[in-house]
Parts: structure tokens; sequence; C-alpha cells
């Protein structure tokens, strides 16, 4: 009773702190990336408390959020205590919030824990796919940037598709998301094919 009190105490706060966020990482993501981890969970096992508090908290630290919304890890882990979460919850759920991002995959220092690769696959799943299309579009609206363009040094949506999104399917930690990743990467890649050829941006 306590845990489902902390947690829906977490999805409140993020809710209203997130509710207009503009680049993609708002309420809905924050929401269908902890269906994904719950559902994966169910196969892969782990902690579901921190498996659902690491999904809800996890953007909250996100250096894409603006200022007025985004927290330090300092001020995350006291939100994390107002909401009476056990402190060594606190230690687990703070490390797979700080480690789970794209940047941080090369310099993982130690193995990840099953609810943290849990809630890296259902962050990873809900980049890519029909949702990770409508999101990148999403963030590159809020922060001006050019669907295409034929600078391969400039940054654009389909850039940012090509040498991050598409490599997201390899990087899944667990089988469920593998499996799920699949069916995803697959529209992906249909998707930009099928875009590159409407926009005259085919290799050919």
């Amino acid at each position: 009773m306590k845990q489902l009190k902390q947690l829906e105490a977490a999805a409140s706060f993020v809710s209203n702190k997130l509710k207009c966020e503009p680049t993609g990482h708002d309420a809905a993501h924050i929401d269908r990336v902890r269906l994904l981890a719950v559902n994966i969970a169910a196969q892969e096992g782990g902690s579901l408390f921190i498996i659902e508090m690491a999904a809800f908290v996890h953007d909250l630290i996100d250096e894409k959020l603006s200022n007025e919304r985004k927290l330090s890890t300092h001020q995350l882990k006291q939100q994390l205590l107002l909401w009476e979460v056990d402190a060594r919850d606190i230690r687990y759920i703070i490390d797979i919030v700080t480690t789970m991002s794209f940047r941080h995959r090369h310099v993982q220092h130690k193995p990840i824990t099953l609810e943290g690769a849990i809630v890296q696959d259902a962050d990873r799943l809900d980049a890519i796919g029909a949702s990770g299309i409508a999101r990148v579009f999403t963030y590159a609206g809020a922060k001006g940037e050019p669907h295409y363009t034929k600078d391969l040094h400039e940054g654009s949506v389909l850039k940012h598709m090509e040498e991050k999104l598409l490599k997201l399917k390899d990087l899944m930690n667990t089988h469920t998301g593998k499996q799920l990743a699949d069916e995803r990467h697959k529209f992906m890649c249909l998707f930009i094919k099928t875009w590159k050829e409407e926009c005259g941006l085919t290799d050919e």
C-alpha cells in the first residue's frame, strides 16, 4: 500500500511537471515507457516498484528539458525522500536514471541491473517505431532543426534517425526488449526509405 501511494505521488508530480513539455519528453512519453517497462518485467522479472518508479522519474533530470522543468540529481533525490521512498531504493533508482541514456552507452563501468535494463529498453523502444518517429519530429520542431538537409554535417531529423535511432534495436538488453524492437525497427526503416524516395534523397 505504501509503495502504491508513492507511485501515485510520482505519477501526479511527473504529469504536472511534464504536461506541456514541448520536445517529446512529455507526460505521455513517460506513461508509454512505464507501460512498456511493466510489460517487459512481466516476462523478465525484477522489482516492479523500482522499475515503475524509475520509469516515472527517468526524464526529470534530462538535459533536454527546459530549466523550469528539469531537476538536478540532488533535487530528484529530495523529491523521492518527500515521497518516503527507502534510501536503498533511492540509490537504486538514481543509479538507473543517471546511466540509462544513449550517450552513456560507452561509459558504463559496471554491469547493468535487471531493473535498469528493463527501463532502458522501454525508453529506447519509445524512441523507435511510430512513437519514435512522432517524437523526433516533435523535438526538431521545438529546437528549430530541419527535417533533412543535403549537408551531411548539419543536424536534422533524418540524420538523427539514421545515426542514432536505427542503432537502438541492437542495443536492447532483454530478450523481450529485442522482440519488441524488431517490428518497430522494421517500421522505421520502411518510413525512412519511403520518406527519402519522396524527398529525392535516395542513394542511387
